[in-house]
């Protein structure tokens, strides 16, 4: 198992509101507080398409931001963070992240319910690199993790020669 726990925070679009916790899988209130995990996983500033870095106690903290479309406000930001030992794998994940969501909009099953609803499945299928279904969408994470490992773990060349 590669995260440890996974979070999906939401800032609403509308005037007045303030980030939340939506859903952590399993429960991030064994490791910490709730208010200080949602600064590392949705800082003040964050952008739609942008990963965010950081730290929270022996983790690290990769985050994912994205809109979610609403017909009445603004739209709503998203946070989807996975919570990490190593950071070997924020270069694995950042892409996985990214094409999971753009298949979700494509799909048009791209809502907080749907999010909520889901997030176990979604953390399960990415710790385990493999394949889940979200409604009727085959969200296929074996495919999606092997072309990103072959892109980013390319063998490198074996040296030969002698240095000085």
């Amino acid at each position: 198992m590669a995260s440890e726990y996974a979070i999906l925070a939401k800032l609403g679009g509308f005037v007045g509101s303030n980030p939340e916790i939506i859903s952590s899988y399993p429960s991030v209130t064994a490791i910490g507080n709730e208010r200080e995990i949602l600064q590392s996983c949705f800082p003040i500033g964050a952008k739609a398409g942008k990963f965010i870095e950081d730290r929270y106690k022996k983790y690290l903290v990769l985050s994912y931001i994205f809109k979610v479309e609403q017909e009445a406000n603004r739209d709503d930001l998203f946070s989807l963070s996975i919570l990490l030992y190593k950071r070997d794998k924020v270069d694995i994940y950042k892409p996985a992240l990214k094409e999971l969501i753009e298949l979700l909009e494509r799909n048009g099953l791209l809502n907080e319910e749907m999010l909520a609803n889901y997030h176990q499945t979604i953390y399960e299928g990415i710790n385990s690199e493999s394949d889940v279904y979200i409604e009727d969408l085959l969200i296929d994470f074996s495919r999606i993790f092997k072309e990103i490992k072959a892109q980013i773990l390319k063998s490198k060349p074996e040296l030969k020669g002698s240095f000085f």
